[in-house]
């Protein structure tokens, strides 16, 4: 260490005194504290390039995000990350491959080395369209032992499953249950503006025949409904020609729950809707889900998050005036697809083991409503839904404990509280 000695001589008193100081320059002091990071590992935007590649450390199947508020992924230098493609190869550059999985290894700022060369993380892209999948798992999925698990996400050519969301689907109604996924804290840097890409029902989960999103078309609901009610196929009494008084394919788990385009793709599936009234869809629906991504967002916390149905909506017969339950499949034997009563959504940190279910009324001419549990949706001031209001569909909230004893088939947690 470099050091100045100072020599000072002091006379008090007739005492000549001798004081010596040691200084130790402060710039150096600090220099030889101050580490110097040689390492900061990489980065990827994965929004750069259509299609990017699926991306998770090697040999995993769990997404990675980036952290809240960035939209670029961060490693380590020396860190292996899988670089996929389902259904296609991974192209580097202009050198197109027909390999669905390449490792690469964190060199430096966008560099990874793969196949034994340095490659930028720009140059990486997949030849075709990212292809979704969704397949039984051959597990139960309800207390009551009447849902098939689904599972929706992503086949890899070495063979394992990457999952965005799973699915309680009811054989017997033809209709989803529930459908789980974990809400990052990342939703709200999520990519946005991506086509719409087509509806897919899967092969061998369905019962009905035929393509199960032909029965969402309007005129086929309107006469299904007018026929149940007693009403003439045509009447626009209920099913409207115009505006938002129609059944809507009701996402369970949103296209705007999931942070890349592909998770956002895999959302449409049959199986993760349900008949919705389009006046409840855009409004009050619309804005649970938003305050859901918003709370992940703001609590920084990886949210469980159940989405679900339950009940069937009724509309009173023209002729005896009786309430009549909707579906959107009758023939002669069975009545399918029910129109549900309430749309709910069961939101839990896992670490506090705190939670809260949100519901909504989907059914725009109920003009009043009953809770199926006590409702304190007022202690929950992160919950902004109209709760007043029949057209954008009655809103209201209740405890984890309290709604199981409505619902038995919402999944066993541990319930500390509300998720405030």
């Amino acid at each position: 260490m470099l050091t100045k000695t100072v020599k000072i001589v002091l006379i008090l008193a007739g005492v000549v005194i001798v004081v010596i100081i040691v200084v130790v320059p402060l710039a150096i002091h600090l220099m030889r504290r101050k580490k110097v990071d040689s390492s900061k590992g990489c980065s990827i935007d994965p929004f750069e390039a259509d299609p990017y590649p699926l991306i998770v450390l090697a040999n995993t199947n769990t997404f990675l995000y980036p952290n809240p508020g960035e939209k670029i992924l961060r490693f380590k230098v020396n860190q292996r990350v899988d670089f996929i493609c389902p259904g296609g190869g991974v192209n580097v550059g202009s050198l197109e491959t027909d390999n669905g999985v390449l490792t690469g290894t964190c060199k430096k700022g966008t560099s990874f080395k793969i196949k034994r060369k340095t490659l930028d993380s720009s140059e990486i892209r997949c030849r075709t369209p990212i292809l979704r999948d969704i397949r039984a798992t051959g597990n139960r999925c309800s207390w009551f032992d009447r849902g098939q698990e689904l599972e929706v996400g992503f086949i890899v050519e070495d063979g394992r499953f990457l999952r965005t969301l799973s699915i309680c689907f009811n054989q017997a109604k033809q209709l989803s249950e529930f459908t789980y996924i974990e809400q990052t804290p990342s939703i709200n840097q999520q990519i946005l503006g991506t086509p719409r890409p087509p509806w897919l029902q899967g092969s061998g989960i369905y019962n009905i025949k035929g393509t199960i999103s032909n029965l969402y078309l309007k005129k086929n609901q309107r006469t299904t409904i007018n026929r149940l009610l007693g009403l003439p196929d045509k009447s626009t009494k209920y099913i409207k020609n115009t505006g938002d008084y129609f059944l809507a394919r009701g996402h369970l788990t949103a296209r705007s729950d999931f942070f890349y385009a592909a998770q956002q793709n895999a959302t449409f599936y049959m199986q993760n809707i349900a008949p919705q009234w389009q006046t409840f869809n855009s409004r009050n629906w619309n804005q649970i889900e938003a305050d859901v991504r918003n709370y992940a967002a703001a609590s920084g916390v990886n949210l469980h998050v159940w989405t679900g149905v339950h009940g069937i909506t009724t509309l009173p017969h023209e002729k005896t005036g009786l309430p009549t339950q909707l579906y959107l499949f009758v023939n002669e034997t069975s009545k399918l697809i029910p129109v549900p009563e309430i749309f709910w959504k069961a939101v839990y940190n896992p670490k506090t083991e705190r939670g809260v279910c949100l519901i909504g009324v989907n059914n725009p001419y109920q003009e009043t409503f009953s809770p199926i549990c006590p409702d304190i949706s007022k202690d929950i001031d992160w919950l902004h839904c109209d709760r007043t209001s029949q057209k954008r569909g009655f809103c209201y909230a209740c405890n984890l404990t309290a709604i199981r004893f409505a619902m038995p088939i919402l999944p066993r947690i541990t319930d500390r509280g509300l998720l405030l």
